[in-house]
């Protein structure tokens, strides 16, 4: 596995590069200043695998890379861990926002730390199988697996489903799970994934996406397209006043009436999203935290009338 690991701190890069070698990883390129790494990460043949960034560095911040290297077609999935000094919820929340993966805080505890690398090592391992069971090709362009989750693009606080649940882990760990969980699903969606071509339903998911993040009268919040027609996401609760979850499943709704997609002309379709009643995140155990995240998809299934895979 190919990593890049960037940090200003000369003790931290050799205490990295220790514990990848006592692992067994070899392959990683180190740098100090986060403004040499753009010229490096575009020239890497083959591309970098993993990255390991610091948060806070001088001249360009490791979220600042981290956005940047997010907007490289090759990069959209690679998988980007923060390495910091810094615990707060503010600078979680800044790191998941800009498009980590994954959140590690030091000191670096070594076990942990493999922990980490190792676990994106596998999910490399299966993307590679599933590749290798495809033919060594990629899936046919445009075509849109209703059961997996996926990254829409273009959706205000979306977040990839792996890294927002590492963000709920994080968050456990410094007793800052004040949030709730929500949950939006497409009735009738796998109708809709059957009758309509790739463009057009990758077009509903995005306009449903878009509804949902402008409709969230929420002053912080983090959304993910699960799979099977169904969003699932956190927020932080309002202060004072705040319309009730139905009146923003009307919203969300009223949003998307008349939907017309590209393809079918002046011609509407029925896109009616139902979303749960939110439910609160625990304080402190991160597992039964990222349950509650998808026990609400079954919560806003129900309210859909039936199973997201109905005929």
């Amino acid at each position: 596995m190919k990593i890049l690991v960037v940090d200003d701190d000369p003790f931290i890069l050799q205490l990295i590069n220790l514990t990848l070698a006592s692992a067994g990883y070899a392959d990683v390129t180190f740098l100090e200043d986060a403004g040499q790494a753009a010229p490096v990460i575009l020239r890497a043949t083959p591309a970098f695998d993993c990255m390991l960034i610091d948060m806070r560095m001088p001249g360009v911040t490791g979220e600042a890379l981290c956005s940047w290297v997010r907007t490289l077609p090759e990069h959209k999935d690679t998988p980007i861990l923060m390495v910091t000094a810094l615990s707060e919820k503010a600078d979680i929340d800044v790191a998941f926002a800009a498009g980590a993966s994954d959140y590690i805080t030091k000191p670096i505890v070594a076990s942990d730390f493999i922990a980490r690398i190792d676990q994106v090592r596998r999910q490399m391992e299966k993307r590679d199988l599933l590749k290798s069971k495809q033919g060594g090709t990629e899936p046919a362009p445009g075509r849109i697996d209703f059961y997996q989750p996926r990254w829409l693009g273009g959706i205000e606080g979306e977040i990839e489903i792996d890294a927002l649940e590492k963000y709920i882990f994080q968050l456990s760990k410094s007793g800052s799970l004040r949030l709730e969980a929500f949950s939006f699903a497409i009735k009738d969606a796998s109708k809709l994934h059957r009758s309509c071509t790739p463009d057009d339903f990758m077009f509903i998911l995005q306009s449903v996406g878009m509804a949902i993040s402008r409709c969230l009268q929420a002053p912080q919040f983090f959304l993910s397209y699960a799979g099977y027609g169904a969003f699932t996401g956190i927020a932080q609760k309002a202060e004072g006043h705040a319309p009730s979850w139905r009146d923003t499943e009307t919203d969300v709704q009223g949003k998307l009436e008349n939907l017309q997609l590209p393809s079918s002309g002046d011609s509407p379709v029925s896109v009616v999203p139902y979303m749960s009643p939110p439910q609160t995140l625990g304080a402190s155990n991160g597992q039964r935290a990222v349950d509650v995240l998808y026990r609400v998809i079954g919560d806003a299934e129900d309210r859909c009338g039936g199973s997201l895979l109905s005929l």
